[in-house]
């Protein structure tokens, strides 16, 4: 039986994560080889920065609990994606000055995820339904993979052409733009305000609930293995091809392969694929990520571009969609909504053990490649281990 098709609501509200997915497709191609570039390849001072951001972002979204009694979710919705916004300003407006500021950049970074993504998470549990919120996420990276095909190809050529740091700042003033799209494009949404406040701390002391426990495993592990992937891939390439170009071409490449495979996914998708596709999703990237870390070669490279550039966007669409029909079951007096909110804090953990796990290797090992070898086996291992968790607990809801 087919979904129903979405609103008009959940129309315009996919057409702002759209935006937003493409604004971030856009930059973060290369935003850690630029931040590596201005701080004279130290890796370090970017990682420190990632977890500010992170640490940020947990803070904003909780924040939005309390503003969300003050200023519609539509004005939250439009501060994140503002701030956001701020983080490319300030990098273009600095420039050559910019080292001093690497690290307090995160903050700006975490500040806009943060509303945006508390705004986005809400709105999603009330316009759009549990049908359909697969095919949503879908959608979403799909419009996030178009405009990173041509744009990391072109990219990586202006970064080679012009030399410095010129090709950068051309991304980056693109990313704004889409970031202002979006922020236009609210208006199309009707907000809401509440008067309860959220009791955060209740679900997150909550024990013995299989759905609560199992939305916080996935909710950790997608934090974990995120970071590290956005943070060491686009690094270990840059490592094995020491050429932005070729990344960039590799990268439009992937883009192309996960905007076939993200439409083909919205059209096919139902409920009951769930725990099949995300099998399929965990044991390729296991398998690639081991891979990887034996064979650091320009073949094998390649191989995980088009393999994670099939397989990757099923496993965001399916565990995104999983938290929210995880979150309409825990009950125990708790909203859906307490449940999205508060799914932020394992999520955050994930990201701040993720960095300080990536911090603490290159620190203790010989090289940096070595290092980049570990995390992609403990990445791979966190595949797998979430998959068997939940599929203990709750079956990956198969037969709900």
């Amino acid at each position: 039986m087919y979904n129903k098709p979405m609103t008009s609501k959940a129309k315009f509200l996919l057409a702002v994560a759209m935006l937003f997915s493409a604004g971030n497709s856009v930059a973060s191609t290369f935003i850690n080889v630029f931040l590596m570039r201005t701080t004279d390849n130290s890796i370090t001072l970017v990682i420190w920065q990632s977890i500010l951001n992170y640490l940020i972002l947990l803070i904003a979204f909780v924040s939005g609990t309390r503003l969300l009694s003050k200023l519609s979710i539509t004005k939250i919705f439009r501060l994140g994606i503002i701030a956001q916004a701020l983080y490319y300003v300030i990098i273009l407006v600095m420039r050559n000055n910019l080292l001093p500021f690497i690290v307090p950049l995160g903050i700006f970074s975490g500040l806009g995820q943060g509303l945006y993504w508390f705004s986005l998470n809400l709105l999603i549990g009330d316009i759009v339904t549990e049908d359909n919120q697969a095919k949503f996420f879908s959608y979403q990276q799909m419009m996030g993979f178009i405009f990173g095909i041509l744009v990391p190809a072109l990219s990586g050529f202006l970064i080679v052409r012009m030399g410095g740091l010129s090709g950068y700042y051309v991304l980056f003033a693109i990313s704004i733009f889409l970031f202002l799209f979006g922020i236009f494009l609210i208006k199309n949404i009707s907000g809401f305000k509440t008067e309860n406040k959220m009791n955060i701390l209740g679900v997150l002391t909550l024990r013995g609930n299989r759905y609560w426990d199992s939305n916080a495993i996935l909710s950790f592990s997608m934090g974990f293995k995120g970071v590290l992937n956005s943070l060491i891939f686009v690094l270990f390439a840059y490592l094995i091809f020491k050429n932005e170009s070729t990344m960039g071409n590799l990268g439009s490449f992937q883009a192309i392969l996960s905007a076939i495979s993200s439409l083909i996914f919205a059209h096919i998708f139902q409920k009951s694929h769930t725990r099949a596709m995300y099998f399929i999703t965990c044991s390729l990237s296991f398998l690639t990520f081991v891979l990887l870390a034996l064979f650091a070669n320009p073949i094998m490279m390649i191989a995980g571009y088009i393999i994670f550039g099939i397989i990757q966007s099923w496993g965001s669409a399916i565990a995104n969609a999983m938290n929210y029909r995880l979150s309409t079951r825990g009950g125990n007096g708790f909203s859906q909504r307490e449940y999205i909110v508060a799914s932020e804090f394992p999520i955050a953990l994930g990201r701040v053990l993720g960095l300080l796990l990536a911090l603490l290797l290159t620190q203790i090992l010989p090289s940096a490649l070595t290092a980049y070898r570990f995390l992609f086996i403990a990445t791979g291992l966190m595949w797998m281990l979430e998959f068997i968790i939940i599929d203990y607990k709750v079956k990956w809801l198969k037969n709900d």
